[in-house]
């Protein structure tokens, strides 16, 4: 559905450019739900913009690398010329709804919207599919809600309206950047609970990003890790939690609470992501981790197969997840 080759996001002048994403690379299947974790600071967001071609101007650029949707590279497109080629089918949902929802424009208005943008559609139509959107995110209501202003929901009423807006140009592929940060714990569950059922019911695929390892357990099929503009880790939920091979993947996990912490204190990955352009050579986690070799200040790091669709972007990875 979706093939990510090389991605390089860069800042600055052309003639000294700062990569700020270095080199990413995924795949997304039909159906699948691949989550892409890491600390905040690390490209999570800024791959996700480039992916959709929203890159704020001027300001980042994509300096390399492509991205198919159905085999078409989309990152040489403007917004509008990706409606008008037909690749209306990739859609995202945002972080913060109620910054991303018009404060005085109706609900069914701005559904009806992306309606009438993608589809050509009159504007009675499009409020009839604006409340069938609705109806399939499970909205209390939908039709009294049509009329409703953004401040008149709830937090979770108004994310079901942002992935009601993300749906309404059927994509094959959908972008969620962390949809679920600004919500309840019981909330989320739901939000989560209805993306894996849309996942499942409409066939398309969705590339998750967040900073919390409970909830990629919890909803996705695979994983990649990044770290300072890298993907350091890529596996199956299973393989990555059954046995991380990167020392960050590791640490993450180490610092999730669970049932058996007790009163302990959690351990913790000293110090911060290095700073765009700060590592000149070696590994970026060299700084940070703590199994570091000489080797890793000085050489870039190999992208080793530790199993079957499970890699690993260290030259001294872990065995069986557990620190040496």
């Amino acid at each position: 559905m979706l093939t990510v080759c090389d991605l390089t996001v860069s800042v600055g002048p052309e003639t000294a450019p700062v990569d700020i994403v270095a080199g990413v690379s995924f795949g997304l299947a039909k159906g699948e739900i691949l989550g892409l974790v890491g600390e905040s600071g690390c490209g999570k967001s800024m791959t996700s913009l480039a992916v959709m071609g929203l890159l704020p101007q001027p300001g980042p650029r994509v300096r390399a690398g492509r991205v198919l949707l159905e085999g078409c590279d989309v990152t040489q497109l403007q917004p509008w010329q990706r409606v008008e080629a037909g690749h209306g089918r990739m859609a995202m949902i945002f972080q913060e709804p109620m910054t991303s929802l018009n404060p005085v424009r109706r609900i069914g208005d701005q559904i009806a919207e992306a309606v009438r943008v993608h589809e050509g559609i009159s504007g009675a139509a499009a409020l009839v599919r604006a409340r069938e959107l609705l109806e399939l995110v499970r909205m209390p209501d939908p039709k009294m809600q049509l009329s409703a202003y953004p401040h008149q929901l709830s937090g979770g009423q108004r994310q079901r309206v942002m992935i009601a807006i993300a749906l309404a140009c059927r994509p094959q592929v959908l972008v969620a950047d962390e949809p679920t940060t600004a919500l309840d714990v019981t909330i989320q569950v739901q939000i989560l609970g209805l993306l894996r059922e849309l996942c499942n019911r409409l066939d398309m695929a969705i590339l998750f990003i967040t900073h919390d390892m409970g909830v990629i357990a919890e909803l996705a099929d695979r994983v990649a890790v990044m770290y300072a503009g890298q993907i350091v880790e890529t596996a199956s939920v299973d393989a990555l939690f059954g046995a991380p091979r990167h020392h960050y993947t590791r640490g993450l996990m180490d610092c999730m609470p669970s049932r058996n912490s007790g009163a302990r204190r959690l351990p913790t990955i000293s110090g911060q992501p290095p700073l765009p352009g700060s590592v000149a050579a070696g590994c970026v986690f060299a700084l940070r981790c703590a199994a570091v070799r000489d080797e890793c200040r000085v050489a870039t790091p190999p992208r080793l197969e530790a199993s079957q669709g499970h890699e690993v972007l260290c030259a001294f990875p872990l065995a069986g997840g557990e620190l040496p």
